[in-house]
């Protein structure tokens, strides 16, 4: 297997920025997932570092051997398109033996055991004798994706490969696959629009939207130290809670309350007129001994969950505010901000609309945010 490193890759089409400096770096037998909502770059990437689309600037690096220029073949990276791309005139046995028979020296023994696996893996050796067109999309999808594992390649790129399957059979497909490729000890890049399986399936994370990687890291690192308002918005079922606050004095005044700031918190925030504070849903508690934000509201809405409740507490935001933090989101095209906060609190805890509680959050899992910039000031 090989390392797959992407160096400052932009992509410029018709005056506009496809991929803007795109940096990865993804050691052997790693696997890393690209997340991002639709039309964030994902499956472009893909497509420059297998080779199918030349980059503007930058260079695409394969075990510290620069390959930018050569063809999709020379670089010996097996692809799982998102669009599928089977052969229709050909059964699903021959789909899957398909990328690894272009290659040279192939031992057909070991290609056919290779194929009975990964059919069995994927719960496709029953139709093996099909075609595509007597396939759902769930088997088509699997298909697209056991092509991509029976080939011997240096790397592995998927784009997409569980979007098809159902809510119940997803997980296992995700789990199945990628603990074969940690198996076989490959490297592998996936992409997908669900955070849920970005988080839960990849030793390392890149968060990417307009073609720009806000944040690589672990899941942990990415999901308690979000580099920016789009990360911390974008991770996380729900999302972060971001309220804007003004800092005054010695702390940050919101249409909740106050956040008392440390000497270092009030450095960071000296001159700014605005401010967001950012904390999670289940990082609010009605225990708030030691809370370093905590604040009193009235419970607008419940939503009982079975093993939690999500209380929605409303507040006001001035018509100023409102209209620089829509201007922010228009700069991101991403929905960030609401007037109300979410909180999940235990599900035996007996709660009714209109009641008035008291919310506080821990000094950890408090962020503070840079409005324009969307820079974690707290990082």
């Amino acid at each position: 297997m090989s390392s797959i490193d992407v160096r400052d890759v932009s992509l410029v089409r018709g005056g506009r920025t496809l991929l803007e400096s795109v940096s990865l770096s993804v050691p052997e037998a790693e696997t890393l997932a690209i997340v991002g909502p639709p039309g964030a770059g994902k499956s472009l990437l893909l497509q420059v570092i297998v080779g199918l689309v030349e980059p503007t600037g930058g260079e695409v690096v394969l075990d510290e051997r620069v390959v930018t220029g050569e063809s999709p073949r020379k670089r010996d990276l097996s692809m799982m398109f998102q669009d599928y791309a089977l052969h229709p005139q050909r059964d699903v046995y021959d789909n899957l033996a398909f990328a690894a028979t272009l290659r040279k020296g192939r031992d057909k023994s070991a290609l056919a055991e290779r194929i009975d696996a990964v059919a069995g893996l994927l719960a496709l050796s029953d139709v093996q004798g099909a075609r595509p067109a007597d396939l759902d999309e769930a088997r088509k999808q699997r298909v697209a994706a056991g092509r991509a594992l029976v080939r011997d390649a240096a790397g592995y790129l998927l784009d997409e490969p569980f979007a098809a399957q159902s809510d119940r059979l997803r997980p296992h497909v995700r789990s199945v696959v990628l603990q074969w490729q940690r198996e076989q000890a490959r490297t592998t890049i996936l992409t997908t629009s669900d955070v849920d399986e970005a988080l839960a399936s990849a030793d390392r994370v890149a968060v990417m939207h307009q073609g720009f990687v806000h944040q690589v890291g672990t899941p942990r690192e990415l999901y308690e130290r979000p580099a920016d308002m789009f990360v911390a918005g974008y991770l996380g079922n729900p999302p972060m809670n971001l309220i804007p606050g003004f800092p005054e004095g010695e702390g940050v005044t919101t249409p909740l309350g106050t956040l008392p700031l440390d000497a270092v918190q009030r450095a960071v925030v000296e001159g700014r007129e605005v401010v967001v504070v950012g904390v999670r849903p289940e990082h609010l508690s009605e225990s708030t001994y030691g809370a370093a934000f905590a604040f009193h509201a009235d419970v607008d809405d419940l939503e009982w969950r079975g093993r939690s409740q999500f209380a929605y507490l409303g507040y006001e935001i001035a018509p100023a505010v409102e209209e620089v933090l829509a201007e922010v989101e228009d700069l991101v095209d991403f929905d960030l901000f609401q007037s109300f906060v979410m909180a999940e609190l235990p599900s035996d805890r007996t709660l009714e609309r209109g009641a008035r509680i008291t919310l506080g959050a821990a000094p950890q899992h408090v962020h503070l945010f840079d409005p324009v910039t969307g820079e974690n000031l707290s990082a």
